[in-house]
């Protein structure tokens, strides 16, 4: 168990940590705001597009904080009418650089934010600076001008610059990004030295003229080749497709490609120019990521177990202390038992056998054997209704053990595999295994359960989920202070297609700040907590198809947790 909570809290500090590196690592300016846009959130290279050195410096503050007020003013309006109707924004557009004082240009995607109740509480904006690409239509404009005036034929190779030099080559060559231009037929024009390495060649030069078949396999230059000549006929760009690249030389890299249609002045095609972002360091970060999350869903399911596997042995515990109470008072009662008497008697009897009659009418002893036997029938039905009562008890709690063990050997040998289950049968098995706890605590369990059909689902993960609430619910109500302590356990259709679960306690409470990070990694209150019980129980829960949410108006206020799940499993996961 020790070592499982380690690994996991390991595993919480690196996730997190990755996270954050990944976000301030991105290029993309990123940055939350709330309903007043005031901005809440903002990675390293937004908070520098500001002239800030730390996305802390901009917390809490708005554009009017970094830009002239008629740009903020105009951003300010443009951000609440997208709050207003809801809808994303896609543009481009300029920002002058807060520390050059250059023109550079964004393109921006900006959606709302909404809470689990669908209500608009800011917007998250992502925005790719692509004043390279600009400056590329500009110099292809600027190109294409200067091969019109010394009459270079349109879309051939020919009409390339002679040598591929002047000011439009040594731009290429100094950005680090990918670029070429091709004609109609797929044809090199121009190439800067960074596409002309991927060629395996060391002069662009040697690319005019070629396609990509002179250079890369069949199968990729094949790809390359449809997609350039569907956006040849019907003009529509090709954004930020993520490709696998290899060289010549066999060295495998990641790139997002954008090609975008040129034209002449005229309108008339001229072939295509394309520009491939490396992307190779964040597809590594994507799958160190993706591997981190596989150990995290694993860590969880290992911590679920041990969660139930906990509960299990506590009330073992505790049903083995009534079972050791029962059997040491049936020990006593025998030890103290009036059938010796019998035995006394017997041997008395024994001794007045030659003359009976004349010991039961003339011996004192003798006459007092009636009513002897009458008190000593009365302490024997009396004795036997009490061990009786003890044996029943016992056998009561040897059964409680029994269903207890069996109900977490059940739910062992099928985790993992979906099956037909009555959602109260559910809720009751999770209370076997902690309601030990509620009643040693004094808290009382309240059903609310409308009658559903069955569902099919993975029990093992919804009992980890609801043995970790119920924890948390009896935890909560000892804090809470409230001399009636209660825990109201509901369960009610949410639509055709799903159910929930909820678990109401009238404990302690969750403030307000708190409510969005109960469901971090590594977060707690307790100090016992190690923080990962209902973020597992979060990421189950999504394993699942459906969420985990906790509603609470603060402190002193009792807190509700629903747990919403499809009636079955998600196409894309195996029944």
């Amino acid at each position: 168990m020790s070592s499982e909570t380690l690994t996991a809290e390991q595993i919480s500090a690196s996730d997190n940590q990755l996270l954050r590196t990944l976000v301030n690592s991105l290029p993309d300016c990123i940055f939350v705001k709330d309903r007043q846009s005031r901005f809440m959130i903002s990675n390293l290279a937004h908070a520098r597009t500001l002239g800030a050195a730390h996305p802390d410096e901009v917390l809490g503050k708005t554009d009017l904080d970094f830009f002239p007020p008629k740009v903020a003013s105009q951003r300010y309006a443009d951000e609440q009418a997208l709050m207003k109707v809801g809808q994303p924004q896609n543009r481009e557009e300029s920002v002058a650089d807060s520390q050059s004082g250059e023109t550079r240009w964004f393109q921006t995607t900006k959606a709302p934010l909404r809470d689990k109740e669908g209500k608009v509480v800011g917007l998250v904006s992502i925005s790719r600076d692509i004043t390279k690409r600009k400056q590329v239509e500009d110099a292809l404009r600027q190109a294409r001008i200067e091969l019109q005036q010394k009459g270079g034929a349109r879309g051939g190779a020919e009409g390339a610059p002679a040598g591929g030099q002047g000011q439009l080559q040594v731009l290429l060559n100094n950005i680090p990004d990918r670029i070429f231009f091709k004609d109609t037929q797929s044809r090199f024009i121009q190439c800067n030295q960074a596409f002309a390495r991927l060629l395996g060649v060391d002069d662009p030069t040697a690319a005019v003229g070629k396609t990509e078949y002179d250079f890369l396999p069949a199968d990729r230059a094949k790809e390359s080749y449809q997609d350039e000549q569907k956006i040849i006929r019907n003009g529509q760009p090709l954004i930020n497709k993520v490709e696998k690249q290899t060289a010549p030389d066999g060295k495998v890299t990641w790139a997002s490609v954008t090609k975008l249609p040129v034209r002449d002045p005229a309108g008339v095609m001229m072939g295509i120019a394309g520009i491939a972002r490396d992307i190779t360091d964040l597809k590594r970060t994507e799958n160190e990521l993706e591997q981190m999350h596989k150990q995290l869903v694993e860590t969880s399911r290992m911590a679920g177990k041990a969660e139930v596997a906990t509960g299990v042995l506590h009330n073992v515990a505790n049903v083995i202390n009534s079972v050791n109470v029962a059997a040491a008072t049936v020990s006593e009662r025998l030890r103290n038992s009036k059938v010796a008497g019998v035995s006394r008697l017997a041997k008395l009897f024994q001794e007045q056998s030659n003359d009976l009659g004349h010991f039961f009418t003339e011996d004192e002893r003798g006459r007092r054997v009636p009513a002897y036997l009458e008190q000593l029938a009365e302490h024997l039905e009396q004795e036997q209704a009490d061990l009786g009562k003890e044996l029943e008890g016992l056998l009561h709690n040897v059964e409680h053990i029994k269903e207890i063990v069996t109900t977490q050997q059940n739910y062992e040998r099928v985790a993992g595999v979906t099956e037909k289950v009555a959602p109260a049968d559910l809720v009751e098995d999770a209370l076997r295994i902690h309601g030990g706890a509620y009643e040693r605590h004094g808290v009382t369990v309240v059903r609310e359960f409308d009658p559903l059909p069955p569902i099919l689902v993975d029990k093992h993960k919804v009992l980890q989920i609801l043995v970790n609430l119920f924890s948390n619910a009896k935890y909560a109500c000892e804090e809470g202070g409230n001399k009636t302590k209660q825990v109201t356990v509901r369960i009610r259709a949410a639509g055709e297609d799903r159910l929930v679960f909820e678990v109401a306690d009238n404990g302690m409470g969750i403030p307000l700040e708190n409510q969005g990070r109960v469901f971090s990694q590594g977060f707690t209150t307790r100090k016992d907590g190690h923080g990962f019980g209902l973020h597992s129980g979060a990421v189950a829960a999504q394993d699942l198809g459906g969420s985990l949410t906790v509603q609470s108006a603060g402190p002193g206020q009792g807190a509700t947790f629903t747990l919403e799940l499809p009636v079955k499993p998600p196409a894309d996961q195996p029944n």
